[in-house]
């Protein structure tokens, strides 16, 4: 599936991939110029038609969490017409000058020293000019518009409840408790109804109500007009706000929820390890 275009360059994924644009605390998210790809297994994939591969290194990198490797992963491959993309998180299986095409097997994911402890694995993605491919800032600007009409449908209503599906020491993955199947783990709602989430609330500062141009300053509710978000920029086909609240499991406060493009599921991140929970318990998520 198409999932965005960027420079004539359209990002094409497997159908059981999830994603984020906005799911992160580093400045190329924010300014909707990279996205983090989760694949099903660590093998990460090509998601561009074809390219050379342009450059391969390796660099040290800060330990977030314990388990993480000593070194993360740069590859850099040749697109034409003066651009390349830039990949983190990989651990390359492909060598300098090779052809590579759509699907084709690239590397291993790894557990970057740049992940927190509730990060899954993943695989960043930028598109950039030749001339500028190293820098955390400078890359072009993704066009999402193919993902919001893939997903970003009208709902009438989203519910409340969850069912805990997974957990770790880090996180909880929460199921809605409906009938319906939504395509994020959570939506919000403004004055045009509701919208899926895509963003980290409220540990990475912002979040994008998607399908939807606000105004600025305009808020975001959860249930029973509890207002949970406001609006700081729009474009023409989402909104990034900065979130007013925290969420709570129950009588657990959390650290963030993450929700993503194509994950039915939400992400609940603990502030410790201790959770009175267990898988198959149905919650209640509000915002205090």
């Amino acid at each position: 599936m198409v999932i965005a275009k960027c420079k004539n360059v359209e990002l094409k994924l497997p159908i059981k991939c999830w994603y984020s644009f906005f799911n992160s605390p580093y400045p190329a998210h924010k300014s909707q110029s990279a996205v983090d790809i989760y694949f099903p297994t660590k093998e990460a994939l090509l998601p561009v038609d074809e390219g050379h591969v342009l450059e391969v290194e390796r660099f040290e990198c800060p330990g977030k969490r314990s388990d993480s490797e000593e070194y993360d992963y740069l590859i850099l491959i040749d697109l034409g017409e003066g651009l390349v993309t830039k990949i983190l998180h990989v651990k390359p299986k492909v060598n300098v000058g090779e052809k590579i095409f759509l699907g084709d097997y690239i590397g291993d994911l790894i557990v970057s020293g740049f992940f927190y402890s509730w990060s899954n694995l993943h695989m960043h993605l930028e598109i950039r000019s030749w001339n500028d491919p190293y820098r955390a800032l400078g890359a072009f600007k993704i066009d999402i518009s193919p993902s919001l009409e893939n997903f970003a449908k009208r709902i009438v209503d989203f519910p409340s409840n969850f069912t805990v599906k997974y957990m770790s020491n880090s996180y909880l993955w929460l199921q809605p408790y409906s009938a319906m199947h939504y395509p994020f783990g959570l939506a919000l709602r403004g004055r045009c109804g509701w919208g899926f989430i895509d963003g980290g609330i409220p540990h990475y500062g912002h979040g994008a109500f998607l399908n939807c141009n606000l105004n600025k300053n305009a808020p975001l509710m959860f249930h029973q007009d509890l207002i949970v978000g406001e609006v700081f920029f729009s474009c023409g086909s989402h909104s990034l706000f900065k979130p007013l609240r925290s969420p709570w499991i129950e009588n657990v406060r959390l650290r963030g929820v993450g929700s993503y493009f194509n994950q039915p599921l939400l992400k609940a991140i603990l502030l410790s390890g201790k959770t009175p929970f267990k898988c198959g318990d149905i919650v209640s998520l509000n915002f205090k």
